[in-house]
C-alpha cells in the first residue's frame, strides 16, 4: 500500500448540541458533549489508522494542556508525534451542532498554523506517497511555508488538498503552480462554486479541471459525489442512505476514505466509493471520532 502523508491539525472540540444558533444578546440551553480532540488532519489520520492504511504523521503537538491531550490521543492509536512546538499548545474551539446535523464553529488557533519548511524537509516521505493537506493550514499564517515545501521539495508525490473554507486566503498563484497530473482538490458545494464559478456546478467544475489540468471531487453531502477528470466526462459516485445525526467530522472521513482507497490501489472512482461509505458511518454518529474499523464497514455493508 502506498503511505499517506498527513499534514495539518489536531485541535480540540467542545461538542454542544443546539435548538438553534443564537441571536445576537440571546441567553440559550445546550446540551454539553464534552471535549474531544479533532482537527482535519487528526480526524483524517485517525480514520486510516482504522483502516489500517500506512502512514507518515506530519500533525503538529504544542506544549500546553491541549498539546499533551493531543499527544496522548495520537499514541492511543500508535502513532509517535514528530513535529512539535515548545512554543505554543494546540488550538481548540467550540463546535455547535443543530438538530439536522448543521454544524458551525468558534475557533481559537494554536500550533497547527506555525510552519517551517526546514521542519517539513526532516520527514521521511517515500517517492510515491499521497500527500494530504487542508486550505486551514495552507492558508494561514505561516502557510507559505507550506506551499513552499509541497511546490518545491514533493516532486514526485501525488497531493489530495481539501482546501475548505480558507480557499479565499489561497493566492491564485499558488493554485495555478500545483502540479497538474499529480493534484486532486476535494470540495464541498460552497467551495466548488467559489473555485468554479457560479451555474450548474458540475460542468463548472469539469471547465475547471479542463483548464488547470487537476482532478476535482465534489462533495455534494447526502446525494453523493462528482469525480470531474480533465478532459474525460464526469462521473456521479452515489452516496450511502443513513440517518444522520451530526455533520461533525464528514468531510474529513469522506477525504480519509478516498485516500485509504487511493492507497489500497483502487481506482478514483472506487476511492470516492469508499469516501462516501466512510462519511455516512461517520455522520451516523455523534462526533467526529466514529471512523470505522475494516470488520464495521464489513457489518454495514452486510446490512445494506
Amino acid at each position: 500500500m502506498r503511505n499517506v502523508v498527513v499534514i495539518g491539525a489536531a485541535a480540540g472540540d467542545r461538542v454542544l448540541s443546539v435548538e438553534n444558533l443564537p441571536r445576537r444578546g440571546e441567553d440559550i440551553s445546550a446540551i454539553d458533549h464534552g471535549w474531544q480532540i479533532g482537527g482535519c488532519a487528526f480526524n483524517v489520520l485517525r480514520a486510516l489508522t482504522r483502516l489500517q492504511i500506512p502512514i507518515t504523521n506530519g500533525v503538529r503537538v504544542g506544549c500546553g494542556e491541549w498539546g499533551q491531550r493531543v499527544r496522548q490521543a495520537l499514541l492511543s492509536l500508535n502513532i509517535e508525534p514528530i513535529l512539535t512546538s515548545s512554543t505554543q499548545d494546540n488550538g481548540w474551539c467550540f463546535a455547535l451542532t443543530e438538530p439536522d446535523g448543521e454544524r458551525t464553529f468558534i475557533s481559537i488557533p494554536g500550533c497547527e498554523e506555525h510552519w517551517s519548511r526546514a521542519e517539513l524537509q526532516a520527514l521521511n516521505i517515500p517517492d510515491d506517497a499521497i500527500i494530504y493537506a487542508t486550505g486551514y493550514e495552507l492558508g494561514c499564517s505561516q502557510g507559505e511555508e507550506l506551499q513552499k515545501w509541497l511546490l518545491n521539495d514533493c516532486t514526485t508525490q501525488t497531493f489530495v488538498l481539501d482546501l475548505g473554507p480558507r480557499l479565499a486566503a489561497l493566492s491564485a498563484t499558488f493554485l495555478t503552480q500545483l502540479p497538474k497530473n499529480r493534484t486532486i482538490l476535494t470540495l464541498n458545494r460552497d467551495e466548488a462554486r467559489f473555485l468554479c464559478g457560479d451555474g450548474d456546478i458540475v460542468p463548472q467544475s469539469l471547465d475547471y479541471a479542463n483548464r488547470h489540468g487537476m482532478t476535482l471531487i465534489v462533495r455534494l453531502d447526502s446525494q453523493g459525489a462528482w469525480l470531474c477528470h480533465p478532459n474525460e466526462p464526469a462521473i456521479f459516485v452515489p452516496a450511502y442512505k443513513v440517518k444522520v445525526v451530526d455533520t461533525i467530522g464528514a468531510g474529513d472521513a469522506h477525504t480519509a476514505g478516498v485516500l485509504a482507497g487511493m492507497s489500497q490501489g483502487k481506482s478514483l472512482t472506487e476511492s470516492i466509493d469508499l469516501g462516501n461509505l466512510v462519511a455516512a458511518i461517520v455522520v451516523s454518529k455523534s462526533g467526529p471520532s466514529g471512523a470505522p474499523t475494516r470488520n464495521e464497514i464489513a457489518h454495514f455493508l452486510a446490512l445494506c
